[in-house]
């Protein structure tokens, strides 16, 4: 897999950490992780920083789940433009 956002998926996006990182899917939900996976709109997480209590999909996640819609928004504009991602994804994090 490769990434539009990062340059190595097996390095955590938040922390640095190289161990048990697992592919973050910036967008995700029913269609959102398919289309993540098409765009490459991924990014690596640790356990902690993925599925832990501030992690992205944790109790306490939600700003950091947000940081990584807007830097997937981010990039995803810069090669396909604003209009391109309303039509995909139809909804604007930024």
């Amino acid at each position: 897999m490769r990434s539009l956002l990062v340059k190595d998926l097996k390095v955590c996006a938040e922390c640095g950490t190289t161990e048990n990182v697992e592919t973050h899917h910036c967008i995700h939900g029913t269609s959102g992780r398919k289309l993540a996976t098409r765009y490459h709109l991924l990014v690596g997480l640790c356990p902690e920083c993925h599925r832990g209590t501030n992690g992205v999909h944790g109790k306490n996640g939600h700003e950091l789940d947000l940081k990584y819609k807007r830097l997937a928004q981010e990039k995803f504009e810069e090669k396909y433009g604003h209009e391109k991602w309303m039509e995909v994804f139809q909804k604007n994090y930024l």
